[in-house]
């Protein structure tokens, strides 16, 4: 079995080490490869027939034919299920190489074991308590932080010149100095110590030693060598047809003054390139991000760059930054290295913030931090407030002005959703789950509060579960996010659209042959009175709540630049019809109990589909649009711990769980 040859354990990464660098990373490239290899083999035999998908790679109900399936302008699917299936997983996962995981949550899991447990396996925590996901992960990457991954280790390896010094003893030591640490001064205390020689793009020479790439930079040199491992590691844990890995890493910019910039690395698996330098000997500028993945990732090499947590950046995620101005070159390079934006995870929702730039009611959703006042916005703690270029359906909007400007897109992103957990529990998305232990910091109760939630997955359709079928979908940005629940949403527009698509047996096939899926362009207008149609197919998780509605996300640009959107109730539940007026669905009437947490069972649709037509569509603007599924309400993870613990019911206590597809973009000839 694939990582069979590394032993399931908990332990903490600091102590004396029993074997040099280079042999630990030659065993565990040595087990990767030979059971990579293994891997292949048996799925070589396995897939013969019709692809195998795991718990939750199904393909969608919907009956189809078996011609081949092309996207337009994106190539065909070239193995597998031409129709394509549904694979679930998580992109964002840290592990105990993570310094603030280590330091902040008791973290003593390795990568081996977050991939154990992402694929469905059981594992003890140090307490001696065993837990297992409800349903396996399809797909996942572990992302630890690669700012201080070489000082992890540096301190952890009594051989390294910094072992003993007070800076590495501190790191030693800190788990157990703030355990009587409120959740406020433990983040106080960790950035006090660490944040102030990567704000400035410079590691502590205390122990690293000498800034730059090269070996006078112990932690560089420790994090090039930690790539191979990370590498092995993802290898290991291959098993095409059932779990894919991919390695990468979480690239962890928070210039001074401002936010979070930060985005996840994640490869293929093909042509890796050598370790390149983390955020901090990139200044912790992401152009040079880009510019170095350009420059490296090449032969067979394919990689994406996913931001995630923009809503934590301080303004500064999408907007202009006076380090890098807006060139059509620096945009076009973002634009390649930046397919995808993770649109929610467990420090928040980044798709929209009500009552900045929209009065979407929806957009009342798992917020994190309260919007910026005036005197907040520009000063020092504009980082710890929340701005309308935070947010990405701002940054869809923005889009379209910069490609009229600039003739490029920068911001045409696909859409996931991951968890961003620091305990290596990836996938563990339940609402339910966390009434015993707390939200992504671990054992130690920090990130337990309310303004946080259990995260999403991100969703592929794929023709089969392996790294080149699933990153050809991150590429052409055939995904969709989820808040945590197994929601399958499919979006397709055409120009010769039939306007009952959605009730064809033949829905899949036509809907591709026709037509584009989400993440593409709808081609230049056919004729000048041509209006496209949507088609739109969601199919609820069955663990979870009926479905309520579909809506359709407009966004647009008229002619002196000035965008603005709209949001269609397109499909009701319960044989309900939207308001002409208001373009929302009536209450379907579902309720849940606050005394036990049961919901309304017999209201709802377990699947939702329609053919739409935009009633202003028109043919000389920019316009995206996407759709999102929206789950009858069930109580939110803070209710069930205040059931479980008797104590009293925070606010909010419900949540609507729901899933985003990708948009698709019309751009006039």
């Amino acid at each position: 079995m694939p990582g069979a040859g590394l032993a399931p354990r908990y332990y903490p990464v600091m102590g004396t080490r029993s074997e040099s660098e280079g042999q630990r990373g030659g065993r565990l490239a040595a087990a990767g490869i030979l059971l990579a290899l293994c891997a292949a083999a048996l799925a070589a035999c396995g897939q013969a027939g019709s692809p195998a998908g795991g718990s939750a790679g199904e393909s969608a109900t919907a009956a189809t034919g078996s011609a081949a399936v092309p996207v337009s302008g994106a190539g065909p699917e070239t193995a597998g299920n031409p129709a394509r299936n549904a694979y679930f997983g998580d992109l964002h996962v840290h592990t105990n190489w993570s310094l603030d995981a280590f330091i902040m949550g008791a973290n003593l899991a390795d990568p081996a074991v977050a991939y154990r447990y992402g694929r469905g396996d059981p594992i003890t925590r140090p307490d001696g308590t065993e837990l297992r996901l409800r349903v396996p992960l399809d797909f996942m990457a572990v992302t630890d932080h690669d700012s201080t991954l070489g000082e992890m280790h540096v301190c952890g390896d009594a051989d390294e010149p910094g072992y003993d010094t007070p800076a590495c003893r501190r790191i030693r030591d800190m788990q157990e100095t703030l355990r009587g640490l409120g959740i406020g001064e433990r983040v106080q205390e960790f950035f006090r110590h660490y944040r102030p020689h990567h704000a400035r793009g410079r590691r502590p020479a205390e122990i690293c030693g000498e800034d730059g790439i090269g070996p006078q930079n112990r932690c560089y040199e420790r994090a090039r060598h930690l790539w191979h491992e990370i590498q092995a590691h993802a290898d290991a844990f291959y098993e095409p047809g059932r779990f894919t890995t991919f390695p990468g890493w979480e690239w962890s910019a928070s210039p001074p003054g401002y936010g979070m910039l930060h985005r996840n690395v994640i490869f293929e698996g093909k042509d890796v390139p050598e370790w390149g330098g983390s955020t901090v000997e990139m200044q912790l500028r992401p152009d040079r991000l880009w510019e170095w993945l350009e420059t490296a990732c090449t032969g067979e090499c394919r990689v994406v760059a996913i931001p995630h947590n923009p809503n934590l950046s301080g303004g500064i995620a999408f907007a202009e930054p006076g380090w890098a101005p807006f060139t059509p070159e620096l945009l076009r390079r973002r634009a390649w290295a930046e397919p995808l934006v993770e649109i929610h995870q467990i420090k928040g929702n980044s798709e929209c913030y009500l009552g900045l730039g929209t009065t979407d009611e929806e957009c009342d959703f798992e917020p994190h931090s309260p919007i910026c006042t005036p005197e907040q916005a520009s000063g020092p703690d504009r980082g710890r407030c929340t701005h309308a270029s935070d947010y990405v359906r701002n940054a869809l909007k923005a889009g379209l002005r910069l490609e009229a400007d600039y003739g490029v897109n920068p911001f045409k992103f696909g859409f996931i959703a991951s968890t961003d957990d620091h305990q290596s529990l990836g996938g563990s998305t339940d609402e339910d789950g966390f009434t015993d232990r707390t939200l992504n910091m671990g054992t130690s109760g920090l990130r337990g509060g309310v303004n946080l939630n259990p995260g999403g997955l991100v969703g592929v359709w794929a023709g089969e579960n392996t790294r080149e079928s699933i990153f050809d979908s991150f590429r052409r940005r055939e995904t969709f996010g989820t808040s945590g629940t197994r929601v399958r949403v499919r979006f397709f527009a055409g120009w010769d659209y039939p306007a009952d698509l959605h009730r064809s047996r033949t829905l899949i096939d036509d809907a591709y042959r026709t037509g584009v899926t989400m993440g593409a362009d709808l081609p230049f207008a056919p004729a000048d009175d041509a209006e496209p149609r949507f088609v739109v197919w969601a199919m609820k998780d069955a663990a979870s709540a009926n479905l309520q509605k579909i809506q359709i996300v407009k966004g647009w640009a008229d002619a002196d630049g000035q965008t603005f959107e709209r949001v269609h109730d397109v499909v009701c539940a319960d044989g309900l019809e939207p308001d002409p007026g208001t373009r929302r669905c009536p209450d379907n009437g579902a309720r849940v109990s606050l005394a036990d947490c049961s919901y309304s069972s017999s209201l709802g649709a377990e699947e939702l589909s329609t053919t739409w037509r935009d009633p202003e569509f028109d043919i000389s603007q920019r316009a995206f649009y996407y759709a999102r599924v929206l789950e009858n309400p069930t109580c939110r993870w803070t209710t069930h711990r205040a059931l479980a613990r008797e104590t009293a019911i925070p606010d909010p206590p419900l949540v609507k769980e729901r899933a985003w597809s990708s948009p698709i973009w019309y751009t006039p000839q």
